[in-house]
């Protein structure tokens, strides 16, 4: 599935070798290993060492009018864990924004995932639709990006602002360009600009929650993405909880309203839980009781680096 998605956002002036998955270099290795009896091999559980870090580390800042959405344990900030391992941008798009995404979103899962799955195959994830959507994802910022620029290669033209369904400025590969692809990606360039240009991306992905959906605890496991995970919220309101995997009242609480945008990151990343639930008693918020909705997240998810390079995916 990967390698799939590393060949559609390749240049056309190279070749991406076709390959197993290689795991990231990271400048501090930490083993991870899976939970006992979870008979799952998405759910993971960080051993000792120390987290894995880029070569370009990041560090998101939440604006001040974030802090009304986020609610620290005591016992998390007794253990003087960093804060910003949380980031959440309240209103990071507008209202015409957000109407734009969602509508898109609609077409694509309607044309991809018609229906709603009511289990995932890691038994995390309970009534959901879910889709890829390599076109919102400019090759500058993908695997065949990182790659032409490890080898010193052009990569096509890919130009951002697309007005109609027809490739323009020399673009190979482009014979479906949707019609609002171009403004959309106008927008998602604003998340992607947050982090260093050596980043790259894997195509932003369509979470589709239904309004009986939840999603179980767990930890994303490394071995599907890289360093960050966060998402654009659409829709409905929705409580997340991430909590730490050793101790639970170690805890970050995030109210993730419509237009919001959130991403975890570094121990937030890798040691801690995180859910939705359909449990009345986790959608308090202050004294108000959120209430179940349907929501979309688009999701956000850096690609992890071979550990002989990007260079070593190319076939020139």
């Amino acid at each position: 599935m990967l390698l799939r998605l590393a060949r559609s956002v390749a240049p056309s002036t190279i070749r991406i070798k076709k390959c197993a998955y290689i795991p990231a270099t990271f400048q501090h290795q930490r083993p991870f290993s899976e939970a006992t009896g979870s008979g799952n091999s998405r759910i993971t559980k960080p051993s000792t060492g120390e987290i894995p870090q880029p070569n370009e580390p990041t560090t998101l800042t939440s604006p001040a009018s974030a802090a009304q959405f986020i609610e620290y344990s005591p016992e998390y900030l007794h253990a003087n864990l960093d804060k910003n391992d949380i980031f959440v941008y309240p209103d990071f798009i507008d209202d015409a924004e957000h109407s734009l995404l969602v509508k898109n979103c609609e077409k694509k899962l309607k044309r991809l995932a018609s229906t709603y799955e009511m289990g995932h195959f890691d038994k995390r994830i309970h009534n959901y639709r879910e889709c890829s959507v390599s076109a919102w994802l400019p090759k500058k910022r993908g695997i065949g990006g990182r790659v032409a620029e490890a080898v010193g290669k052009p990569i096509d033209p890919d130009p951002i602002d697309l007005p109609d369904r027809k490739p323009q400025g020399g673009s190979a590969g482009w014979t479906t360009v949707g019609k609002y692809d171009g403004q959309i990606r106008h927008v998602l360039d604003r998340v992607w600009d947050l982090f260093p240009s050596s980043y790259a991306w894997l195509p932003p992905h369509i979470l589709d929650l239904h309004q009986d959906g939840e999603i179980l605890p767990h930890v994303d496991n490394p071995d599907y993405s890289g360093f960050v995970v966060g998402g654009l919220c659409l829709l409905g309101p929705a409580v997340s909880s991430f909590k730490h995997v050793d101790d639970p009242r170690i805890r970050v609480d995030v109210l993730l309203n419509p237009k919001s945008l959130y991403f975890m990151t570094n121990r937030i990343r890798y040691q801690f839980t995180h859910e939705i639930t359909v449990d009345p008693k986790q959608r308090v918020w202050g004294d108000q009781v959120i209430p179940r909705a349907r929501r979309i997240s688009l999701m956000f998810r850096d690609a992890k680096e071979p550990e002989a390079g990007w260079k070593s995916l190319a076939s020139v």
